[in-house]
């Protein structure tokens, strides 16, 4: 499920500048997941690291 949160929010920032400026100035996977949380995507930083790894 948490995949399917990630995907979700990924589709988000790719749509919207602003939330994408501040995924990117996010300092680690922790505070992009705090992020996501405030706009209803739950997942864990892992989920996010093992994501950018491929």
């Amino acid at each position: 499920m948490s995949k399917a949160q990630l995907s979700a929010f990924l589709i988000e920032v790719e749509a919207d500048a602003a939330l994408r400026q501040r995924v990117e100035a996010a300092a680690d996977a922790s505070a992009v997941a705090a992020i996501a949380l405030e706009r209803g995507h739950m997942f864990s930083a892992a989920t996010l690291s093992r994501h950018q790894r491929g």
